[in-house]
């Protein structure tokens, strides 16, 4: 029997944890004026920290317009024909690629 005790769950029980609370507290609570008020006065300090935040991280109600521009004119641009591509001086791309193998070569020597 001492062996069944000893592999039994218990569980502890606690009595008594609620006491009678201040009478003009239980009466604001259950009064369904006072709950509108804090329901309005909670989505007015929702609509504030929203705004806040908007402000704060530069998004409000004209962000999506302006992205919205952005991407047409992007959309615009890009159905616009390719430039025709510039063509730089065979000596000055010549020119170009000896410092570049110049500007290397001095790189992997710092390396070693």
């Amino acid at each position: 029997m001492r062996q069944d005790f000893d592999k039994t769950i218990r569980i502890p029980v606690i009595t008594d944890l609620v006491r009678a609370g201040d009478s003009e507290i239980v009466s604001q609570a259950r009064n369904p004026r006072s709950h509108q008020q804090r329901r309005e006065t909670f989505e007015q300090r929702l609509k504030e920290r929203i705004a806040e935040l908007q402000s704060a991280t530069g998004q409000d109600e004209y962000s999506g317009l302006a992205r919205a521009h952005a991407i047409r004119s992007e959309n615009n641009k890009q159905a616009a024909p390719p430039p025709t591509p510039t063509r730089l001086d065979p000596s000055v791309e010549k020119h170009i690629d000896q410092a570049r193998d110049e500007l290397l070569r001095e790189l992997s020597s710092m390396l070693k």
